[in-house]
């Protein structure tokens, strides 16, 4: 049961920053007529500190911590009619509603906005019962007026209802279209792999062939060579003459699979332009703000290179999946030292301990032991992430 008790943070902190406005209007207005009638608000003030509180953190998982996240808030503003302060229920109301969108699926949000809308109307009918006039004309145009502003409610919370559902699904396509992304450069990288060892096949065959057959030609020359030349020297330097021919033949045959590799290797572009173009698509693909300060890395090896680029292209993809973060920093510093890279967010963290292998950390780990460089994860439940990369010049795998 306990395992089940799991909250969220907000996914939408504007969201978040619109609920306490209205809560701090709802605060201003109480502490305004508490002054009126030199009295302190304490529980109307408790009452919105308690909504907001909750606000922070969302449950996740358990529908029936659900439920009860739910019930105590419009418990609490039930209490609120209690004390006689009906005039801010409607913004208290759609605080709920927005909530129970992140909280809910789609069945589950539009029960909770009937029985919010139930609740308003019985509430209504009590400041009807209280404040009724007895005119019948002015009972006319008051049941007008309650009747107008029980429809706008309707109206209003039927509108946030749609608005934070289309704020969600839009969030949801975003990280469709960023799992479809990285599906796709997968997909690229495996069909780039797969080329490259076909190409790789088709050198070697090339060379079997070709050298292969030269070298044994040659073998034979020299064997036949070196049994005549005691007994027949001038036929022994014949065959000589025809091995030193061979050789050069298959001299001729090295130098063109060289070329041939130095012509279908293709040209790699530069790690800082990699990374960039990188980070372009993954903020055009997902909207998350990222800050890069990117130095020249002209000098890094192959591996080096390609090790760092997977390096951040997994830290921003858990980011995305997992950080739900605001904002994110990336630094790459080359040096005759060594080569440093830093990822941070200010999403929700995590705890290292409970999840050793997590989150992609255990290939990160893996990919940076194998050039020879050190990984540093920094992070805590609340506090964002860090990731330090550290491989020193001393260390990188020279190419052959």
């Amino acid at each position: 049961m306990i395992s089940s008790l799991k909250f969220l943070p907000n996914p939408f902190r504007f969201l978040l920053i619109a609920e306490w406005v209205m809560l701090a209007s709802c605060g201003s207005l109480a502490v305004v007529e508490a002054w009126q009638g030199h009295m302190i608000p304490v529980r109307h003030i408790s009452i919105l500190l308690l909504l907001g509180l909750m606000g922070l953190t969302l449950p996740s998982g358990n529908v029936i911590v659900k439920v009860i996240y739910t019930a105590i808030e419009i418990g609490l503003i039930f209490y609120g009619t209690v004390l006689g302060y009906l005039h801010i229920l409607p913004t208290l109301y759609l605080i709920v509603v927005m909530r129970s969108c992140f909280v809910f699926e789609s069945w589950g949000r539009w029960i909770v906005t009937g029985v919010v809308f139930i609740f308003f109307l019985g509430d209504q009918f009590k400041y009807i019962q209280r404040t009724l006039p007895q005119a019948p004309e002015a009972q006319i145009h008051f049941g007008m007026h309650v009747v107008a502003e029980s429809l706008v409610f309707g109206l209003g919370i039927f509108f946030v209802l749609q608005l934070t559902n289309k704020i969600l699904a839009e969030r949801q396509m975003r990280q469709q279209l960023a799992q479809a992304h990285e599906q796709l450069q997968q997909y690229s990288h495996k069909i780039e792999e797969l080329a490259t060892v076909q190409e790789r096949n088709r050198i070697a065959r090339d060379i079997h062939d070709s050298l292969g057959h030269a070298l044994t030609s040659l073998n034979i020359q020299m064997q036949t060579a070196v049994k005549l030349w005691e007994k027949e020297p001038v036929q022994a330097r014949s065959f000589l003459t025809q091995a030193q021919e061979l050789g050069k033949t298959a001299m001729q045959e090295v130098r063109k699979s060289i070329s041939t590799l130095r012509e279908d290797a293709p040209e790699e572009p530069p790690l800082e332009a990699k990374i960039n173009t990188l980070v372009d698509d993954f903020r055009k693909g997902t909207g998350l703000p990222i800050f890069t300060n990117i130095s020249r890395c002209s000098s890094v090896q192959l591996p080096v290179a390609k090790t760092i680029y997977r390096i951040v292209q997994e830290a921003l993809t858990n980011i995305f999946k997992y950080a739900e973060a605001t904002e994110v920093q990336i630094q790459l510093k080359s040096t005759p030292e060594g080569i440093y890279l830093t990822v941070e967010d200010n999403g929700r963290g995590f705890d290292p301990n409970q999840n050793p292998s997590g989150f992609g950390l255990r290939g990160m780990q893996e990919r940076i032991a194998g050039v020879n460089g050190h990984f540093q994860l920094i992070t805590s439940p609340g506090n964002g992430c860090r990731i330090k990369v550290e491989i020193p010049s001393v260390n990188q795998p020279q190419l052959v």
